[in-house]
């Protein structure tokens, strides 16, 4: 079929008419090149403008007397009709010419120019750009499931295709036999099978890949080529470490004969559609991810505490409603406290999700797990009596047991029950209450070990003999006092920064500074409060280990020496001494020891590259970098922010995360627009006013007070 029309008028010339006379005719009928016939009227070359200018410059000869078999191209490159767009391209590419004769049966019927492909290009470049806009207009859904069959629904469309299928795995990982998502269009493929196109490469760094025909297993199945591929990836939270990112394609095949015949035009489709899914599916993956947490505890991986009231209050009214028995049980971890001390913060959370685990490979499907908060689960039974439940608990307990911590330290739990009375609950609230009751007799028996709650219980509670919330009151004041001598260490540990900063005029102020940037920086990447007051912290205390640096290397007017640096280098590591007996900065002093690695590995102490360096330390290079930039040395001065910024993104992807680069822009672009400025004007006292923190040492000072009251 053909695709490209040709002038409906060819001008030729004979090749006994002069020179002049070719001009002439190009002039007269505003073309670039003539065909050049012999007497008898038989195509035997090509004269263009370019022949004519070029002889006339250089051959000094009469152009009125001078033939045009003198200047003709007379080995013409043709092309028959029904040329694709693409393959006419090729040939003039290859070629570098800027007219094509199309011959057919040796009769010259019409002739492509540079100017008509380009052109033909831009229309159908901007035909295909409309298509693929109204594309974005059926991916509405923000479901994740359903977007992933709208796209596998709505893709082929802009090809034509009869068939489709959407696989996505999960990135860096090996891959499974089943896609982590999947949408489909006709496609009856088996799931086992779709890995096979991931496999080999062949879809990495690619736009789209395109096969005249499919696989055999998919033709026996009733495909029917050509095949096309497009490769995508869709990137999950931006502060992760990319476990949430997922890579595959969507395969579409059966596409229309005639639209493969460009299939430059195909490619350029493809692209443009690959961005669009990539932004749809990756909306829709944040989403997915935005109200799981809501209802999902981030680190234990159960219920939230918020789904778990929303599931109580169903089913406390079901059961309400029919008259069924439901039971609840508080799960308390034993001994939390002394774990979290014993064995540090990140053994404790360990020990939570091991737990979390335990309990979810023991309950049935239809029970209901959740975080209660901090060491505390809730396990909700429909259907269930106590005596029931408390056989499942018993189960649980053994479970646990097996557990092993460290050596010689096995886990344990304490557990309360309460099944619902039809007659004298009146709310979710009664049964939670007389299960938390029961969980504080499984304490005072001695912990590992589960009470069901009975009506002597009931006496205690309403005579005020067992004040539960008094009890839970003094704990949190038990606790007070542990983050009173936490506070106080802190307080210590600040003033002995801000007497060290004193010393040197030129960095007074530094750590106030990097903890203001780090603070800007981790709220443009979304990340949350705990998370960036670990970080702030540690940008508080990170150079804590020049207390160990003499002063002649530290006040030094100008650039350190080779023995001087690797000196200089050791501060990270003298810091971890200082702070490594504090249980409670276990994660502030692990993003301490890493603040100076490089992203390219050629960092110090341990030479740690890309998302091996953690998170909070990466944001610390970044904002010590800036601060360094930007404030007056004794043998410099200090850059303004727009050029210290320029230096940061040339150093993204070499000395720092580009992401985390890319954070420090958009926070930056976001103070412009908050104070109605250019970019360019945006100043380091802006960025310093815009994450205000008081003075280091009255900052601590205040904690403190708020702690011991």
């Amino acid at each position: 079929m053909e695709i490209i029309g040709h002038p409906t008028k060819i001008h030729a010339i004979r090749q006994d008419q002069s020179v002049k006379e070719a001009a002439q005719a190009m002039v007269q009928y505003k073309v670039g090149c003539l065909i050049v016939n012999d007497s008898h009227g038989e195509f035997v070359g090509l004269v263009t403008e370019r022949d004519v200018t070029g002889w006339v410059g250089t051959a000094g000869q009469d152009p009125a007397n001078t033939p045009v078999s003198q200047i003709m191209t007379s080995h013409v490159v043709t092309c028959p009709p029904g040329t694709p767009p693409s393959k006419a391209r090729e040939i003039m590419a290859t070629h570098r010419i800027r007219h094509l004769p199309i011959v057919d049966k040796g009769v010259v019927v019409g002739i492509l120019s540079a100017r008509d492909l380009m052109g033909q290009q831009l229309e159908e470049d901007r035909a295909a750009a409309q298509e693929v806009a109204m594309l974005s207009n059926c991916l509405k859904s923000i479901e994740l499931n359903e977007a992933a069959n709208t796209v596998a629904k709505e893709a082929p469309k802009l090809f034509h295709a009869r068939r489709s299928v959407l696989c996505l795995y999960r990135k860096d990982s090996p891959v499974h036999q089943v896609p982590q998502l999947e949408g489909r269009n006709q496609c009856l493929r088996p799931q086992e099978s779709l890995a096979q196109t991931m496999a080999g490469g062949q879809l990495k760094d690619r736009d789209a890949l395109f096969a005249a025909a499919v696989p055999v297993q998919c033709e026996e199945l009733g495909a029917e080529g050509p095949r096309l591929i497009i490769p995508l990836s869709v990137r999950g939270l931006a502060d992760g470490d990319g476990s949430d990112d997922l890579e595959g394609y969507i395969c579409m095949c059966g596409l229309n004969s005639a639209d493969t015949a460009n299939q430059e035009l195909i490619s350029y489709k493809a692209r443009l559609a690959k961005e669009i899914l990539t932004s749809h599916l990756t909306n829709a993956t944040l989403y997915q991810h935005a109200r799981l947490t809501s209802i999902t505890d981030a680190l234990t991986g159960v219920g939230s505490r918020r789904m778990l009231e929303d599931n109580l209050q169903i089913e406390f009214d079901r059961a309400r409603r029919y008259r069924c028995p439901l039971s609840i049980a508080i799960i308390d971890l034993d001994n939390f406290k002394t774990i979290n001390d014993t064995l540090g913060h990140s053994t404790g959370d360990e020990a939570l999700k091991r737990l979390a685990q335990s309990m979810q490979h023991q309950k049935r499907l239809s029970d209901i797990l959740g975080r209660y908060g901090g060491d505390e689960f809730v396990l909700l039974m429909p259907q269930t009596t106590a005596q029931e439940a408390l056989s499942l608990i018993e189960r649980l307990r053994a479970q646990v047991h097996q557990i092993k911590l460290a050596e010689g330290i096995h886990m344990s739990i304490s557990c309360g029950i309460a099944e619902i009375l039809q007659d004298l609950d009146g709310s979710p609230g009664d049964l939670m209450r007389r299960a938390d009751l029961a969980l504080y007799e499984a304490k005072s028996a001695g912990r590992d070990c589960a009470w069901v709650w009975e009506k002597t219980m009931t006496k205690a509670v309403d005579t005020n003999e067992i004040e539960i919330a008094r009890i839970k009151q003094l704990q949190r004041r038990v606790a007070g006092l542990s983050e009173k001598a936490e506070a106080m260490f802190m307080h210590s540990i600040a003033s002995l920064v801000h007497t060290l900063e004193a010393k040197n005029p030129w960095s007074q102020y530094h750590s106030q500074h990097v903890t203001a940037y780090t603070q800007g920086i981790a709220r443009s990447m979304n990340i949350g409060p705990k998370q960036t007051e670990i970080i702030c912290r540690a940008a508080m205390l990170h150079d804590i280990g020049k207390v160990g640096i003499s002063d002649q290397i530290l006040l030094k007017d100008g650039p350190l020496s080779r023995k001087e640096r690797k000196v200089m280098e050791q501060h990270p590591l003298i810091a971890v001494r200082v702070l490594e007996k504090m249980n409670f900065l276990e994660r502030e002093i692990t993003i301490i020891r890493h603040h100076h690695e490089k992203w390219n590995g050629q960092g110090y102490p341990d030479g740690l590259a890309g998302t091996a360096i953690p998170l909070g330390s990466r944001i610390l290079a970044v904002a010590d970098t800036l601060d360094a930039l930007t404030t007056p040395r004794p043998y410099r001065q200090g850059l303004p922010l727009d050029k210290a910024v320029k230096i940061l993104v040339d150093s993204s992807g070499y000395d720092l995360d580009p992401d985390i680069t890319k954070a420090l822009v958009t926070w930056i672009e976001s103070i412009a627009k908050a104070n109605g400025k250019d970019v360019s004007l945006v100043t380091i006292e802006d960025l310093q006013s815009s994450s205000p923190l008081p003075d280091l040492q009255q900052e601590l000072e205040t904690t403190c007070q708020a702690k011991f009251v």
